[in-house]
């Protein structure tokens, strides 16, 4: 049947036509418009949105041009989202909205009630302008925190609401403007009377430098008479001086102390002389100058030595004199090579000796050219194709020239095994009782031996079956024995071969009375809390707890702790620890004798008084003591610490253990504090409570220098570890589910330098979100 259009109509179809021809693109009835989801309609700027189109049988066209499904987005500003679906030349409808909404928290403004404060002054730093948590860049949380810098100091802030985070509130820059000591140098701490020095003071001063001497200015020269104490203040309206003190002695150089490498030597044989304590030039009365002289005396002669410093000079030292023994005895007359006689495939070293020592004199093998060098292991059993040096030696150790020996092995076709000639050996050389009735066993193997083991007619323990050392730990039988055979052995050199492995055997007796006193001291040692003072001054205290766990009374406990060994490379103690002895049992502060002058720098490491000292058996004290660290310019991350604690038994013998990490001295609960000691480690950068198994650093510099280039988290292995990385705009720049410390910050599309902010969570639970530094 014919269908007859109107013209009208007809040239309207005719249009359309035309106009889809020409984009290539059609809407055809039979394509159905997809519908457009996402697992979330609400995020945070920057991060991901999944979206998702169904019901379409051909392309997914996106309305920001992207195509696909699914598609991940990542919106910085709320968005609405749109989709059709495009198979061939045919175009869907539009599908339905939807909006994604990005929620940026409000950006916190942050003030100070003072912006210009004396050193110690405490500042209050007040965040508003957000609902949600306010985290500073000082690690600190709250709307409200109170700071004392030690330094000028920029402050900022981020807030975090439902997940997301702000931009960076405008910088708060505090100011240090003085209140602190001066420091005091000199060019010369100790001079002659009538010599000057130029004093220097360094600091942050907003006023006049004013010297004891009614000078003015960052130096001047003095020419003091006499020792003198010199003094400067900064002179300011704004905050109190506060005097630093230099003694300048007026003293003669000190007179050198001389040490010798050796007094005695064979003659031809050089010697170092060394002048200590000199704090001039050293003139030794050979003319000669330094503080090292190496000589070679031909005779008994005797050195000394004196301290110039302008036209200073010390005293004389003590002489030091050299003695010139007997003369080198000869040279050993050996044959240049030695070869191996098939099937053995070793040859015996000492067969290259042409001649029998004179009365006096040995021979030694040593594995170099010099007297010093190693000694050779098996001189009977050769196997390496090298070149041994024989020395002849006389009783007062002169050594003779190097005899060179050249040892060539051949391959044989049916050789004998190196053990037949050099058979393995074991021997027992060390049986001693510990102080709690253990024995500590001491072996030693040689030849072709390579291991050795241990075994016992017994039924004790061994800490270990295996290596050269063990402690064996009787068992009740062995004790009702009365002894024990201790076998020690070695390995089998060949196996199923015609050697043997060698083998030694030992008696212990047994002490049957497992009552008898064990005078032990233990000492473990914790980090007991710790809190931030400002930006990088921290404060920490350490408990030492040290325990008598013997049977009867311990008198004269001495404890030390060397702090400025621990913290150093930048780190540095600020003032003087404050100390508290305390009773673990009731927790109540106990008198006991405290040594105030203990500083944990310069020699100060001591911090008991032993004579007023005393410990009954099983009682135990814990001596608490706060230190304050400045890690501004800390260059390790991590430190360890160990004490050392000693006592007297009451049969006037040592006891001594070092501390363990933990809240008792016997971690391993085997009855002996000496085997558990273990340094109390501390993070600078991830001071964070109880999280003492994570480290994060507070920046990194990813330069391709080598050196600090990636963000690395320290964690348990079998915990996860998702990153998010913030800009100060609070967008997101860098985000990993499962981090594994690989992001470098972007060296293509680099950071650039500056602060960030971070959210870790772990795999347990924890979450962690501070600020972070990049530098390049």
């Amino acid at each position: 049947m014919k269908v007859s259009l109107p013209i009208g109509l007809f040239f309207l179809t005719t249009l359309l036509a035309q106009l889809s021809w020409a984009s290539g693109v059609q809407d055809c009835d039979g394509l159905s418009a997809p519908t457009i989801s996402s697992e979330k309609q609400v995020t945070c700027a920057g991060q991901p949105i999944i979206l998702k189109a169904a019901g379409c049988s051909g392309t997914v066209v996106w309305s920001n041009g992207k195509t696909g499904s699914p598609l991940t987005v990542y919106p910085s500003q709320t968005t609405t989202y749109t989709a059709y679906c495009q198979k061939d030349s045919c175009k869907s409808a539009s599908s339905n909205a939807l909006p994604i909404t990005v929620t940026i928290p409000a950006t916190p403004v942050v003030k100070a009630n003072k912006t210009s404060v004396c050193l110690g002054d405490t500042v209050t730093l007040t965040a508003t302008g957000c609902t949600g948590n306010f985290i500073w860049s000082n690690g600190m949380l709250g709307a409200s925190i109170q700071v004392q810098p030690i330094n000028t100091t920029k402050y900022t802030a981020t807030c975090r609401t439902e997940g997301c985070v702000s931009c960076f509130a405008d910088d708060v820059i505090v100011s240090v403007v003085g209140g602190e000591p001066l420091l005091i140098s000199a060019t010369k701490a100790a001079v002659c009377k009538g010599e000057s020095s130029t004093l220097a003071a360094r600091g942050n001063c907003s006023g006049q430098i004013k010297w004891s001497t009614g000078e003015v200015g960052k130096s001047i020269t003095v020419k003091p008479e006499t020792s003198t104490n010199y003094s400067v203040f900064c002179a300011s309206s704004v905050c109190k001086a506060v005097e630093s003190t230099l003694r300048l002695e007026v003293a003669p150089p000190v007179t050198p102390v001389l040490k010798a490498s050796k007094t005695v030597i064979c003659q031809g044989e050089e010697v170092v002389l060394t002048a200590e304590s000199c704090n001039g030039a050293v003139l030794w009365n050979t003319n000669d100058q330094g503080r090292t002289l190496t000589v070679k005396p031909t005779q008994q002669t005797q050195y000394t030595a004196i301290c110039v410093r302008g036209e200073c000079q010390s005293s004389v030292s003590q002489p030091v004199v050299i003695s010139v023994q007997s003369q080198a005895p000869a040279m050993p007359v050996v044959a240049a090579q030695l070869k191996n006689n098939c099937p053995f495939v070793t040859v015996d070293l000492s067969s290259a000796l042409q001649q029998k020592a004179a009365e006096g004199i040995y021979y030694e093998a040593r594995m170099g050219n010099s007297p010093t060098s190693a000694l050779v292991a098996d001189v009977g059993a050769i196997s390496e194709n090298r070149t041994y040096y024989l020395f002849a030696r006389n009783a007062n150790g002169c050594y003779s020239a190097p005899a060179a020996v050249a040892v060539n092995i051949t391959p044989c076709d049916k050789p004998l095994a190196v053990c037949i000639n050099n058979p393995a050996t074991a021997l027992i050389t060390i049986t001693e009782r510990t102080t709690i009735g253990n024995h500590y066993l001491e072996g030693k193997i040689g030849g072709s031996a390579s291991s050795g083991t241990w075994s016992s007619n017994g039924t004790g323990t061994f800490n270990t079956t295996n290596g050269l050392s063990v402690i064996y730990a009787p068992s009740p039988e062995d004790r009702q024995a009365g002894k024990v055979t201790i076998r020690f052995s070695s390995d089998d050199p060949d196996g199923a071969g015609p050697c043997q492995a060698g083998s030694s055997l030992v008696e212990l007796k047994i002490d049957a009375n497992t009552d008898r006193p064990k005078e032990m001291i233990g000492v473990n040692k914790v980090v007991k809390s710790w809190k931030r003072l400002s930006t990088n001054l921290f404060e920490i205290e350490y408990s030492i707890q040290v325990v008598n766990m013997g049977a009867n009374d311990l008198v004269e406990v001495r404890m030390v702790d060397s702090l400025d060994k621990v913290f150093n490379n930048g780190a540095v103690i600020v003032g003087k620890p404050s100390v508290v002895v305390m009773d673990p049992v009731t927790n109540t502060e106990v008198k006991w004798g405290l040594d105030t002058t203990f500083t944990g720098r310069n020699g100060n490491y001591e911090l008991l008084i032993p004579e007023e000292c005393n410990l009954t058996a099983g009682q135990a004290r814990a001596v608490n003591f706060k230190i304050t660290i400045d890690f501004t310019n800390a260059q390790d991350s991590v430190f360890y610490n160990t004490a050392f604690v000693t006592a007297l038994d009451m049969n006037g013998h040592l006891c001594a253990d070092k501390s363990a990490n933990g809240n008792w001295p016997d971690i391993n609960q085997n009855e002996d504090p000496t085997d558990d000691a273990e340094p109390t480690p501390i993070a600078l950068n991830t001071l964070r409570g109880d999280d003492k198994d994570v480290f994060i650093p507070e920046g990194f510099s990813p330069n391709s220098d080598g050196i600090n280039d990636f963000f690395v988290i320290k964690k348990p292995t079998a915990l996860k570890a998702s990153v998010e990385i913030y800009n100060r705009w609070g967008g997101i720049v860098y985000q990993a589910d499962d981090y594994k410390n690989d992001w470098n910050g972007g060296l293509q599309g680099a950071l650039t330098t500056g602060t960030y902010f971070y959210v870790i969570k772990l795999s347990d639970g924890r979450e962690f979100s501070r600020f972070l530094t990049i530098s390049r």
